[in-house]
């Protein structure tokens, strides 16, 4: 027999269905059983659309009426947003339990919806799988509750630490399954930061491709640094989506950009953001209140490695996720010329991880 767990672990497993479509609003499943089975599952698909319990109620193979609600988030119970409250769907249809993982973290529900189920006579239960929803809506969980993004360092690097050859030569560190991956990680995402020495030198879409279906997607691209030594023809200034250009440079900096290059911008209908300066750089926690104020809850830092650092020192992320590519850099100046390895093997040791291999081309014990 199937457990309260059990059925939260699928609103989880449905919610995710909703990845990279429904920001600014949490990812969300919802299961109804009755007489212990499923009768209706649903799950929230687009920013604006149906609820999750909304989209299982008409999904339903019969009447819910009696019904346990399965939701891994409290159903909403305000009306300042483009969907009517799932609270009075849920009383009107005379359910007869509410199981969640989390309270709603956003003030104009937090408990409230919850209080209303309960004042029209529904049972309630909440905090099962507390952890997991909450690790789920990460974003969500950090936005609604600073107005800040949430930031995701991602980076690439070799064996040897290196995030580029000598001569900054950096494409590409890793191969094709790593890249896809990344590209998975910008659909989950509501922008994707790089700087000016990135956008010069790789010339990056900053976009979703690779196989990755993200529909009608195309993320904010925020670039950092001096715009005065931004190259204009650039794929994110010239393609057919400026308007997902972000540009975000220092005060004392634009004042010195000559006008010409600032009408570029706004004719592009490129948005610029200028913060103060600090002796670290711009200002992080400045440009991400800027960011978090354009609605954007969350933010793919694809930097090199002075962006990446930037964060890390001023200590302004939520997360990090490196990719290593079995290889040795040294001192060489293309990429291409990296020393690889074969017959890969990776173990944990405690917090540690163990890399065993050998190199691709011949060595001592193989000529013996």
């Amino acid at each position: 027999m199937l457990t309260d767990q059990d059925y939260i672990q699928k609103t989880l497993q449905l919610a995710t269905r909703g990845v990279g479509f429904v920001s600014p609003n949490p990812l969300v499943g919802a299961v109804i059983v009755k007489d212990g089975k499923i009768i209706g599952e649903g799950y929230h698909q687009k920013s604006g659309e149906n609820h999750a319990e909304v989209n299982a109620i008409a999904n339903a193979t019969e009447d819910v009426a009696g019904a346990t609600l399965y939701c891994n988030l409290e159903p909403c119970c305000h009306t300042k947003k483009r969907t009517p409250p799932c609270t009075e769907l849920i009383i009107a249809k005379k359910l007869k339990k509410v199981v969640i993982a989390n309270l709603d973290p956003n003030p104009l529900v937090s408990g409230k919806g919850i209080e209303k189920l309960k004042n029209a006579g529904i049972e309630t239960t909440s905090g099962v799988l507390e952890k997991e929803g909450r690790k789920l809506n990460e974003i969500f969980f950090k936005y609604i509750s600073t107005g800040i993004p949430f930031i995701h360092l991602k980076m690439a690097q070799t064996l040897d630490g290196k995030l580029a050859t000598s001569t900054g030569d950096s494409k590409w560190i890793t191969d094709e399954k790593a890249r896809a991956q990344g590209h998975q990680l910008r659909l989950k995402y509501d922008g994707v930061l790089v700087g000016r020495k990135t956008l010069n030198k790789d010339n990056p879409y900053l976009n979703i491709r690779m196989g990755v279906d993200a529909g009608d997607k195309i993320p904010f691209r925020v670039i950092l640094g001096n715009p005065s030594k931004m190259k204009l023809k650039s794929h994110v200034f010239t393609d057919e989506y400026p308007e997902k250009t972000i540009v975000v440079t220092g005060n004392k900096v634009w004042k010195t950009i000559e006008n010409k290059r600032k009408v570029f911008f706004k004719d592009k209908g490129i948005e610029v953001i200028t913060v103060n300066e600090t002796a670290k750089g711009l200002d992080l926690r400045e440009v991400l209140m800027n960011l978090g104020f354009l609605g954007i809850t969350s933010i793919l830092v694809e930097g090199g490695e002075k962006i990446i650092t930037s964060f890390i020192k001023q200590n302004i992320y939520d997360k990090i996720t490196v990719f290593i590519a079995p290889k040795i850099f040294g001192s060489i100046k293309m990429a291409s010329d990296a020393i690889e390895f074969r017959d890969i093997s990776i173990k944990n040791l405690s917090d540690q991880m163990v890399f065993e291999a050998y190199p691709k081309e011949a060595s001592c014990s193989q000529a013996l």
